[in-house]
């Protein structure tokens, strides 16, 4: 008896506390007050019963006004008044809010299951990279993943950057954006700016986190233990080093020693540190910039067929490397085979160590070459 006693009473707490920090209780409490007053009020000025006193206020602040019972006193009638505009004010105020807290209720719910669907599209990612960031590095090579038909997902916290990113991987901003570049022809994009990030997501299935990515637990719900790579494009080099080192220390201790890592380093003094800290590779972007610069001035069309390739191409034509373990039709055959069988132009061999820079069409693959290529992009 005294243990039921206990759970009733802790119950009947819970719901107290629950109460009070209810949204609706500051809206329900002066109404409550309000008729309190009028019943009391009217009984005392029109000698009514608390009963008929009660009635009289709740039709008043309903504004029924059944003409039954009324204020037959003038400082009776004198109250009903100035009652009256109150209740209906107070009534106006609250209705309001009380919608305004419903759709916001309604609108959190829908939220979250949004949230809860593409959390469980992420966990069940595999090979997939993260992409750490939501500035323009991040958004170029997320740019690329998609092109490529590789899984990955973005983790960002600042919402607006965010936005920024997935409006530029969305195909009608982007085409009104290079229209307007090449011809000055005034586009509206007004319509994919008002746009949400969920619905910027939705239109281009776009798995993204709103969260810290410095934060190991998101790494870790991003599926670091399932990924192939982690990209880490943050625009400080210190959170890059954050997210090397959690990254590199979960994949160790969750199994998954073939983690990728390649981050950005806007300090080439910070190169060195992204390194030991455990990336496989460090971009610097002022570096790879000033390298192209150089090429558009001294190489113009070799400049000018890289931007075709990478950014107005429709084509899939890429720069990229092949194992021959992935491919044994291509093993003890000639480069130029390969051109023939994967419709791949080799630039270059990689052999123990070292590179062969444009091999013979006769150079004979080995089983152990990785051989670096110009062609349509293979789904490996």
């Amino acid at each position: 008896m005294v243990v039921w006693l206990t759970v009733v009473l802790n119950s009947l707490g819970d719901r107290a506390r629950q109460a009070s920090r209810s949204t609706l209780l500051p809206l329900v409490v002066p109404f409550l007050f309000l008729i309190a007053v009028g019943t009391v009020v009217y009984a005392w000025l029109e000698t009514w019963t608390l009963f008929d006193a009660l009635y009289a206020t709740i039709i008043t602040i309903t504004t029924v006004g059944y003409g039954d019972l009324s204020p037959q006193t003038a400082s009776g009638r004198i109250f009903a008044i100035f009652f009256t505009l109150f209740a209906i004010g107070l009534a106006g105020y609250a209705l309001s809010s009380a919608a305004a807290i419903i759709f916001e209720g309604q609108h959190a719910k829908l939220e979250l299951k949004r949230l809860e669907k593409r959390m469980k599209k992420i966990s069940t990612l595999s090979g997939h990279v993260i992409v750490c960031g939501g500035g323009i590095l991040a958004n170029r090579a997320a740019n690329e993943f998609s092109r490529r038909n590789v899984p990955f997902v973005i983790i960002e916290s600042d919402e607006v950057r965010l936005k920024h990113t997935l409006l530029w991987m969305h195909g009608p901003y982007t085409e009104k954006r290079q229209r307007h570049y090449a011809t000055l022809e005034e586009v509206d994009l007004s319509v994919e700016e008002r746009m949400t990030v969920q619905e910027l997501a939705e239109e281009t299935g776009i798995l993204y986190m709103l969260e810290d990515p410095t934060d190991e637990q998101q790494l870790r719900a991003a599926g670091v233990e399932r990924a192939f790579g982690v990209v880490a494009a943050m625009e400080d080099d210190r959170d890059n080093t954050t997210i090397i080192l959690s990254a590199r220390d979960m994949a160790r201790r969750l199994d998954n020693g073939k983690l990728r890592i390649v981050a950005s380093a806007h300090d080439e003094l910070n190169i060195h540190t992204l390194y030991l800290a455990g990336a496989n590779r460090v971009v610097s972007p002022n570096m790879m910039g000033g390298f192209s610069v150089a090429s558009q001035m001294l190489d113009h069309d070799t400049a000018e067929f890289w931007d075709q390739m990478l950014f107005q191409s429709n084509e899939q034509m890429r720069f990229g490397d092949i194992k021959a373990l992935d491919h044994p039709e291509i093993i003890g055959r000639t480069t130029d085979d390969v051109r023939r069988t994967l419709s791949q132009l080799v630039i270059a061999v990689r052999r123990d160590g070292e590179f062969l820079y444009a091999p013979e069409p006769t150079e004979i693959v080995l089983p152990d070459d990785v051989l670096i290529v110009m062609g349509p992009h293979l789904n490996q």
